[in-house]
């Protein structure tokens, strides 16, 4: 995992605030710099006290002393600070560069721009690949791809689609006698399935996202997200009930497909929850959890579940 020191740059310019702008830029023509979006104020000490803009700089009299420049403070984060999560706050509040200080407050050197903007970009490519169940490993899709490694890199996650599948179609032949009881139940599964993968897909990106800027409380995020998957449910269960009393008319298939509706948005809430969570913990990257393992087995519980509420009540 990247930490803020890996991105950052120590050359650039740092002289004291009570220095002139004929000084400084006498002092800034004696050599190149990496990074020249800001000129960075330091006291006698070397810790950080703010930061002029270079273009207020350029225009500035001679004669100014650089403390009547001073600019907005400056994005501060420590050399161990994952390098995702100061990339989106630098990109959130508009900031060209970031300081990064110690402990101590002592200043250390600048993570340009650019290489934030690159990191989010590769982060960015690497999150849409796992959401299609491709391994961060596949090939450059701009460059000649290997057949043998394009299939290496998809076959793994499918594979295990495709496991999910055959344990979805054992846990139905368990309720087998409901379905022969109540045919009708059976076109209704894929709607159920549906909704449960689309309630734990929202859950999940938001998460996923929230985990990006630091860690997350368990008991919090189960919570919120249990109340709010009980207001998902209890929603989707009356919306789905009164539509399906219009073209069904059934009312034990009805109160079925209602009831099943609204538990399993709650369950998809709390095992989209869970397990970026705890991938999280174990150190693997939560993206993976928007992929086909979280899918697969949002669709055996949904199966099970529907399956289960058709069994006892209908029984």
């Amino acid at each position: 995992m990247a930490t803020a020191t890996d991105l950052m740059t120590t050359e650039v310019p740092c002289v004291s605030e009570q220095h002139t702008v004929s000084e400084t830029l006498a002092a800034l023509r004696k050599r190149s710099w990496e990074e020249l979006g800001h000129i960075y104020l330091v006291d006698g000490l070397n810790r950080l006290q703010g930061q002029v803009p270079i273009e207020r700089f350029l225009v500035a009299d001679g004669a100014v002393t650089l403390s009547t420049l001073r600019g907005a403070a400056p994005i501060e984060v420590q050399p161990d600070d994952d390098a995702e999560t100061v990339a989106l706050r630098a990109v959130e509040r508009h900031d060209a560069d970031v300081a990064v200080v110690d402990r101590h407050h002592h200043f250390l050197g600048v993570i340009p721009i650019g290489r934030l903007l690159a990191l989010l970009h590769e982060e960015h490519v690497d999150n849409f690949l796992r959401l299609g169940g491709v391994s961060q490993l596949h090939p450059d899709p701009l460059a000649e791809q290997d057949t043998m490694a394009a299939f290496r890199a998809r076959i793994p996650w499918l594979a295990i689609g495709l496991i999910g599948g055959f344990l979805a179609s054992g846990i139905a032949t368990f309720f087998e006698q409901a379905l022969r009881q109540e045919i009708a139940l059976a076109f209704f599964l894929p709607l159920v399935v549906y909704m449960a993968d689309a309630v734990g897909t929202q859950t999940e990106t938001v998460l996923v996202r929230a985990l990006a800027y630091g860690k997350i409380s368990v008991a919090s995020q189960l919570l919120h997200e249990g109340m709010v998957g009980s207001m998902i449910g209890g929603a989707i269960g009356v919306l789905a009930g009164l539509g399906l009393w219009v073209v069904e008319g059934r009312p034990a298939v009805v109160f079925v497909v209602a009831v099943t509706l609204a538990v399993t948005a709650l369950v998809a809430t709390i095992v989209a929850s869970l397990l970026p969570l705890g991938l999280s913990r174990l150190g693997v990257d939560p993206a993976l959890a928007s992929g086909p393992v979280a899918t697969v087995l949002q669709d055996m519980l949904s199966v099970a579940i529907y399956l289960g509420i058709a069994t006892t009540i209908l029984g």
